[in-house]
């Protein structure tokens, strides 16, 4: 006989799907589609929906909105020009297309660090699309609609839902602000309360909080019932993945998105690569300081064209982080993916003889024990702080001081700070890496979560 949480689980997927059939099963439509394109990657049919989708919408930006229509003479989409959050915020009605702008779209934010409000508008069918890559994602990291979802992260007057829909969603919503060792202990103890299958997606950061508690108690509570684990926003870092699917026997999948999209790229089970959402997004890989794309297996600019959003399109979005793309074949198909995504070009850190060196680095402090947090900032050229929140066990600041020195060069001034806490941004993240040399401040590492 089912379980209560059974039934309720089974309750929930059919409302969701019910309520998607009284709309029209578009929500539906959009999955099948997701499905088709991204697992038939090499068809023909995959390949002309593809081309379709962004054929169609390249015509639609140039006949509605007035930024593009400049462009209406395009021959291909490198003839457009490659925008950021400042090139809309200094022409903002203009990206607006006018047959859409006066039906019922919705509002989406992201503050980022800095405090202010980043806005872009979606309309319906941009709405259903992202519902139904939340759902194919979510169901590729082994969450399941009706499923509960413990979700950390920061919340606030735009992304809190109403009493119904959290209901209705079976979400948990935990404020990443919250993450002491007693915040974690009770977490944790709710979640082994709770019998029924379940899903955790938080900031990467928080991952590292609890992998942190996991392993400096025998308080642990057993939790049963975790289906799926996914990290979003920073850059998630090896040594966490490995503690947490030790602890939970559960693979840690990362996923790529923001909030004015949606979802970009995600790992599968197991595996390094991020595959692109190629059916909602055309993603391109352009050169550091040129608009050219960059050479096969150089790291360049994250570039997207939103495939969906009709009633604000962005069309070679600069989304200000960095990856390299690559190809993974399997069963005879190759995919391009990303095979790196490694966070904002602000804050990349640069060797003492102006060498761009990947965010990684920075990871080399986690071999060292008793170090409970860490920030890594570029002051100038060959000057460098440590920020480090460190146990009274810890001993090894000469030997960070010499690591890092083979990494950035042996002329490299290393200072390090001790501090009691490395606080959050606006946006409830926590910075890793700062370089304060090319304009890094008030940027965030990688991006937030659709």
């Amino acid at each position: 006989m089912k379980s209560t949480a059974e039934m309720l689980q089974n309750f929930r997927k059919c409302l969701f799907w019910s309520l998607d059939v009284l709309r029209g099963s578009k929500v539906k439509a959009h999955y099948r589609d997701i499905q088709n394109i991204i697992e038939n990657f090499s068809s023909v049919e995959s390949r002309n929906r593809r081309a379709e989708s962004l054929r169609k919408l390249l015509n639609h930006a140039v006949n509605t909105t007035p930024f593009y229509r400049q462009f209406a003479e395009f021959g291909s989409i490198e003839d457009f020009p490659v925008i950021n959050k400042n090139s809309i915020r200094d022409q903002y009605d203009n990206f607006g297309s006018s047959v859409i702008k006066d039906e019922t779209n919705y509002q989406v934010y992201t503050s980022g660090s800095t405090g202010t409000p980043f806005r872009v508008f979606h309309d319906k069918n941009k709405r259903d699309r992202h519902s139904a890559d939340v759902t194919y994602f979510n169901r590729k990291a082994g969450f399941e609609i009706g499923n509960k979802l413990y979700y950390i992260r920061h919340w606030d007057r735009y992304n809190t839902s109403k009493p119904w829909m959290v209901w209705r969603k079976n979400v948990h919503m935990h404020p990443v602000s919250r993450l002491s060792p007693k915040d974690i202990e009770h977490l944790l103890g709710a979640m082994s309360e709770d019998r029924s299958p379940k899903g955790i997606l938080c900031y990467a950061s928080a991952l590292d909080e609890i992998k942190r508690f996991l392993e400096s108690t025998d308080k642990a509570p057993h939790i049963k019932g975790i289906k799926s684990i996914i990290a979003m926003s920073e850059t998630l870092n090896q040594h966490t993945r490995k503690s947490i699917e030790e602890f939970w026997g559960v693979p840690v999948v990362s996923r790529y998105s923001n909030v004015e999209n949606g979802i970009l790229a995600q790992q599968s089970f197991g595996g390094t690569e991020f595959y692109i959402n190629w059916a909602s997004y055309f993603v391109e890989i352009l050169e550091m300081d040129t608009d050219k794309p960059a050479k096969p297996g150089d790291r360049g600019r994250i570039v997207i064209t939103d495939l969906y959003n009709y009633c604000m399109p962005m069309i070679r979005y600069d989304t200000g982080d960095i990856g390299q793309m690559g190809q993974y074949t399997e069963n005879g198909i190759e995919y391009p993916v990303l095979n790196r995504v490694e966070g904002r070009k602000m804050d990349m850190v640069f060797d003492t003889e102006g060498k761009m060196l990947s965010p990684y680095v920075v990871y080399h402090i986690l071999k060292y024990p008793h170090i409970e947090q860490y920030q890594f900032i570029q002051e100038r050229e060959k000057m460098y702080l440590i920020k480090l929140n460190v146990s009274p066990e810890f001993h090894s600041g000469e030997a960070i001081k010499m690591e890092f020195k083979i990494h950035l060069g042996s002329d490299a001034e290393i200072q390090l700070e001790f501090v009691d806490d490395i606080p959050l941004l606006s946006s409830g993240k926590r910075k890793f890496v700062i370089n304060k040399l090319h304009g890094g401040m008030g940027q965030e590492l990688s991006r937030s979560q659709a």
